[in-house]
């Protein structure tokens, strides 16, 4: 696996911020409940707002960005790449006469 040094550092700075949280005995808002991964894009876009206080949203969102997140909230921002196709809609056939 090859490594991306831009991403690595955003990571360590993400795992240093929420050491220092730990520290200060403090958590992430999103370490309180599984909504900022949930199946739902409608569960995820009300939890959004909660990152807004959090002390560690620049150091997520630079880990999200460097990591090209593609699932869940990272700051406020919802990086789940949707999974809905648009398939058409099956037609029954005429039967032949």
């Amino acid at each position: 696996m090859i490594s991306d040094p831009a991403a690595d550092a955003a990571m360590r700075a993400l795992s240093s911020a929420l050491l220092g949280l730990l520290d200060q005995d403090a958590t992430p808002p999103c370490a309180l409940d599984d909504r900022w991964t949930s199946d739902h894009q409608a569960t995820r876009a009300e939890i959004t707002s909660h990152c807004e206080p959090c002390p560690i949203r620049l150091p997520c969102d630079l880990a999200a960005v460097a990591t090209k997140a593609t699932s869940g909230i990272w700051a406020g921002r919802d990086y789940t790449v949707s999974t809905t196709r648009n398939t058409p809609t099956p037609t029954k056939r005429k039967a032949s006469k």
